[in-house]
């Protein structure tokens, strides 16, 4: 071999060696993110957003779970409760078939058909949870009792019910009128009297106090 020959080959096996120091410095390991902050940046506000829209899924299933709680209590309330404005009108009826009967003489004809219809309405109130409560002799409580005026009773307790001018009624667990009462108050205090020796003396000392006077102005 001649010494040009020797030199060519010695001159590509510099450059291949070289070419392999320039790829190994080139080449960065596979996954390696953080050499690129770019890459980090964008995987972070990724993640951000799907933190975010999570958060609004779950809160939008919340509503939704709320909003289909909050129509079912509403159906349920308007089925049993959908008939008080019917049961108020029809309670003024009642009241006057009752006033009707309480005028009426016992043997007249026409009273014993009021009760009938009166037991009809009656039987229709009932059916639609329509009840009504007694409240003489009960202790007046404001919220289910109008007083209507206090009268003083010894027979009876401050605050007890004596006197029903209206009945009051209930639809299921809901007051739809409140009973009109009189309720008892307290007996007034007796003036305590004055022994009778007390008011003698009194007496006579006023009118020691007078005479002694009139003689003064006679002087």
């Amino acid at each position: 071999m001649s010494q040009s020959e020797k030199n060519i080959k010695g001159t590509e096996s510099n450059t291949d060696a070289e070419v392999v120091e320039v790829q190994e410095a080139d080449v960065q390991p596979i996954g390696d993110t953080a050499a690129d902050p770019t890459l980090t940046e964008q995987l972070e506000l990724v993640t951000r957003q799907r933190d975010e829209w999570r958060e609004k899924a779950y809160r939008a299933a919340a509503e939704l779970d709320n909003g289909r709680k909050r129509f079912q209590k509403e159906r349920n309330e308007l089925r049993s409760y959908g008939v008080e404005p019917l049961i108020q009108e029809l309670l003024t009826v009642t009241d006057n078939l009752e006033r009707a009967i309480a005028h009426a003489k016992a043997d007249n004809n026409l009273a014993e058909g009021v009760k009938m219809v009166l037991r009809q309405f009656m039987q229709i109130l009932a059916s639609k949870g329509a009840t009504p409560f007694d409240a003489m002799g009960e202790m007046f409580d404001p919220s289910v009792h109008e007083a209507m005026s206090q009268i003083p009773s010894e027979e009876h307790a401050a605050g007890t019910v004596i006197e029903v001018f209206q009945k009051g009624w209930m639809l299921k667990e809901r007051l739809v009128r409140p009973a009109m009462v009189v309720v008892a108050a307290e007996p007034p205090t007796p003036v305590a009297e004055a022994p009778k020796e007390e008011l003698e003396t009194e007496q006579k000392s006023q009118t020691e106090t007078e005479v002694t006077a009139a003689d003064t102005d006679s002087e």
